[in-house]
């Protein structure tokens, strides 16, 4: 028989286990801006309910963005900082805001000129 449970990465959709009570507390949370610390073993799923309580409460509450660090790798303040920063950057700033961005900053040097003869 295999596994229901997925190992090594986020649950998603039909792989992660409905925690109901568990999400709206932290959609709770979310919107009362409040610090939570989710505290269980390993593989417990606590990556996945933070993931899914987010996506669920961004569907709704479009100003908010959500970051997600992978501190696994990280051995040093330094490194800390560049993760953080990498991936406040990567959540604030679409593709779309990037183009838009670049193309008025190319267009700016444009000045159209009219002549009657």
């Amino acid at each position: 028989m295999e596994s229901p449970f997925v190992f090594g990465k986020i649950a998603r959709a039909k792989t992660f286990a409905n925690r109901k009570n568990e999400i709206n507390r932290l959609k709770r949370n979310f919107g009362n801006l409040t610090h939570t610390i989710l505290i269980s073993p390993r593989r417990w799923g606590k990556s996945s309910l933070v993931t899914r309580a987010a996506k669920l409460f961004a569907a709704k509450n479009k100003k908010y963005r959500f970051c997600f660090i992978d501190l696994y790798d990280v051995r040093s303040e330094a490194g800390f900082y560049e993760a953080y920063t990498r991936e406040v950057f990567t959540s604030t700033h679409s593709k779309w805001e990037e183009i838009v961005k670049h193309a008025g900053r190319f267009f700016k040097q444009w000045i159209p000129r009219i002549s009657f003869s």
